[in-house]
């Protein structure tokens, strides 16, 4: 991705869902970075804008820094945009091919000594775009799989931080391993029992 004035575009092969944009908020967005533990900042500084939208403090475990940020949407026919005033970050969606696919890119404009780097960002980006993608694509079809796996992403994975996460998903694994492996014990004993216990 480019991080110049000409953006290049990744498509996703994935068709526009315009309905999907238009609900896509600033704080869902931010959750599909799989590096961001996010805290919802109420401090009032006097350069900050009345009825600007929330400040959030972020700590970046992936570049281990840490920072205060807004975020604002903006959307529209076939486009989306949010933009992240304090990093000064931009994510772009985009309708193309009549609305046969999607495609994201970003803009970044390095400000100030303490801001990230644009490898930092490159490295970053590279986590969180295909984090939007894959959430993206649960709402391209309205199967029992995909409206199950928006509920658990909606009402679990999305209201945990990057650690919780992977807590959570180490507890899945290695419940999975313990199913398995009860399951090979019951056929086992099965096999077991019917041959009265000889081999």
């Amino acid at each position: 991705m480019s991080t110049d004035k000409t953006m290049t575009w990744m498509p996703l092969n994935l068709p526009w869902n315009q309905q999907f944009w238009d609900g896509l908020d600033s704080m869902r967005a931010m959750r599909l970075n799989p590096h961001w533990h996010i805290e919802e900042n109420d401090g009032y500084t006097e350069y900050d804008i009345p009825g600007d939208g929330s400040r959030y403090d972020i700590d970046d475990i992936l570049t281990d820094r840490q920072f205060t940020l807004r975020a604002s949407i903006e959307h529209g026919q076939n486009h989306w945009k949010v933009t992240f005033n304090g990093v000064d970050l931009a994510i772009h969606a985009r309708s193309e091919d009549n609305g046969k696919n999607t495609a994201l890119a970003y803009e970044y404009t390095p400000f100030g000594e303490n801001a990230p780097s644009s490898e930092q960002i490159d490295t970053l980006l590279r986590h969180w775009l295909p984090s939007i993608r894959e959430y993206y694509r649960l709402f391209t079809a309205d199967t029992v799989r995909n409206r199950f796996f928006r509920f658990f992403m909606n009402k679990v994975m999305l209201r945990m931080n990057p650690t919780q996460r992977r807590i959570c998903a180490f507890m899945f694994k290695l419940t999975l391993l313990e199913v398995l492996l009860i399951i090979v014990l019951g056929v086992g004993f099965y096999f077991y029992a019917n041959t009265g216990g000889t081999p």
